[in-house]
């Protein structure tokens, strides 16, 4: 398994084949302790663990984009 983070939060990529899209991973967001709740966020199909690695990290980017830090109106 496969662990990535974002935005401060940790996630954890387990690899399976999926009935119509194919080789994948499931992510699953981890608890701040550091628990894995049963069920996943997400399915990010690719040809291999690497490439769908590479697109999980791609929709995390989109998915949870950073926020921004603006001015703060008078």
């Amino acid at each position: 398994m496969v662990e990535v983070s974002h935005n401060e939060v940790k996630y954890q990529l387990e690899t399976r084949e999926h009935d119509l899209y194919g080789f994948g991973v499931d992510v699953f967001m981890l608890e701040k302790d550091g628990g894995r709740p049963k069920e996943p966020i997400a399915f990010i199909p690719g040809s291999d663990e690497s490439a769908a690695t590479a697109k999980t990290a791609q929709w995390l980017k989109i998915a949870f984009p950073v926020e921004l830090q603006g001015k703060k109106k008078k």
